[in-house]
């Protein structure tokens, strides 16, 4: 693929440049070679991003998983002479079963077990966690891996199964409601009635390159954010501008938050 700058000078963001850059080389792979590809699995922004790139080639794509709740993805890429592609040869899920009555499981436990066998984040897409076990969608080639190596979590035994895609559980990401009141949409108004901070300490949070809107990074501290907008705030969570519901008697806008549980880390 020539001019590839052209597909890239405008992010900003350098992790998304590379993201971009590793989907033209499978593109270039899957024209040379006629051979089926997967990619690492993708946030929403750098899904945003990459499609219009696959778009303007002659291969075909599916991005996967479907599910409109699901936040990382794959592209899955062929030859456009291909007809039919099976998903479960480069996705599945692996369910863990926890077998402890007495410690329940969260997101965190789930996902710090895989990765403390050395599995990149990028292999690895949505967990959804219910009751007593969690379904984890993963890239195919490291489901063996980590059938074979992971036999608890903390001092949870855990039993652990390859699921097909079409047996995943899949489900929202669960969350606390908030219900907030500020003078307007801007990103800064927002971030300090969400983390409870001065405005000072909520504009230095934006500058720093600390929050994401929709995944990307956003350091404007008068962007205005809308109705089902993600801000991610660094070690404070996730949160979903879920409703804008009016005015207060004051003239204050009243916003509707989902406050995502086990969204809290340090890269959001």
């Amino acid at each position: 693929m020539k001019n590839i700058n052209k597909y890239i000078e405008h992010i900003e963001d350098q992790e998304s440049k590379i993201t971009v850059k590793k989907l033209i080389d499978k593109i270039n792979y899957v024209k040379k070679n006629y051979n089926y590809v997967v990619t690492d699995f993708m946030n929403p922004y750098e899904v945003s991003i990459c499609l219009p790139i696959l778009k303007n080639n002659t291969i075909k794509h599916l991005i996967y998983p479907e599910y409109k709740e699901c936040e990382r993805k794959v592209f899955i890429i062929y030859p456009d002479f291909f007809n039919e592609i099976n998903v479960d040869d480069y996705i599945c899920g692996i369910r863990i079963k926890n077998k402890s009555k007495y410690k329940s499981l969260t997101h965190k436990d789930y996902l710090g077990s895989i990765m403390s066998q050395g599995i990149e984040r990028a292999k690895i897409g949505d967990i959804y966690v219910h009751e007593e076990y969690a379904d984890i969608v993963v890239q195919k080639e490291i489901t063996d891996y980590l059938i074979y190596n992971i036999n608890k979590i903390g001092r949870n035994k855990i039993e652990i199964e390859e699921i097909k895609t079409s047996e995943i559980n899949y489900k929202e990401n669960d969350y606390n409601i908030l219900n907030i009141s500020i003078s307007s949409l801007r990103l800064d108004n927002i971030v300090r009635a969400l983390i409870n901070k001065s405005r000072d300490f909520s504009v230095n949070k934006i500058k720093s390159g600390d929050i994401k809107v929709n995944w990307k990074e956003i350091t404007k501290i008068s962007y205005n954010v809308s109705t089902a907008d993600v801000i991610s705030i660094r070690y404070y969570g996730r949160y979903k501008i879920d409703e804008i519901m009016g005015f207060t008697k004051s003239g204050r806008q009243k916003i509707r938050i989902k406050y995502y549980i086990d969204k809290i880390n340090k890269e959001n």
